[in-house]
């Protein structure tokens, strides 16, 4: 059983992270608008070049995701062990079927020439523009992508000791500190989502 002192530590700690990968977002997304605001038609054409649907669908995905590791602490409260389990495994493949879908679209991308760097070299709007967004293009989400995956390896951890029975609803405290952080990463996609797949002049 987890004591009030050791949980209260754990939720410093965990904030702590919150707040710092916020901060570090933070420096990214105001570099990226100020970026935009200098080269506004080449960051224009640079989300016209970005795969839409796939966009769209791994917002679902990780909308979906928040939900069923919101419903897994739910279940945890009344002692539902069960339904935890398998709330859990979905969260896993739903994250892995993120995780599939960002490296298809990569792959998509790469095979067009579509690269970070000063290697890019197609579209309407060729030049330091074009290169700055898919730099952050592949850095953003490149980034976001290692916390899904730090995200999983932490689901994965719980989902085993919710299995084992050492994770119960009479100290739940590890599966919602897991669950706050895969709602950072969730909440970061939904900023990263528009600015790299909606804003079209």
């Amino acid at each position: 059983m987890t004591s009030l002192a050791q949980v209260r530590r754990f939720r410093v700690a965990v904030w702590t992270v919150i707040a710092s990968e916020a901060l570090l977002f933070s420096g990214l997304f105001g570099l990226y608008w100020s970026y935009r605001d200098e080269y506004p038609r080449a960051f224009d054409a640079g989300v016209r070049i970005d795969i839409a649907w796939m966009g769209g669908v791994n917002t679902f995905v990780l909308l979906t995701s928040s939900f069923a590791i919101a419903w897994a602490v739910h279940a945890m409260r009344h002692a539902r062990t069960r339904v935890v389990a398998r709330c859990l495994v979905a969260v896993l493949l739903l994250g892995g079927v993120f995780l599939a879908l960002k490296i298809a679209e990569w792959t998509v991308h790469i095979s067009e020439g579509v690269v970070p760097g000063g290697a890019y070299y197609t579209g309407p709007w060729n030049g330091r523009g074009s290169s700055l967004f898919f730099t952050l293009y592949y850095f953003m989400t490149g980034l976001h992508a290692l916390h899904v995956i730090a995200g999983m390896v932490l689901i994965a951890w719980v989902a085993l000791r919710v299995r084992a029975r050492t994770l119960t609803g009479d100290d739940p405290h590890a599966l919602e500190l897991v669950a706050l952080y895969w709602h950072f990463v969730d909440a970061i996609w939904v900023f990263l989502w528009p600015m790299f797949y909606l804003m079209r002049a």
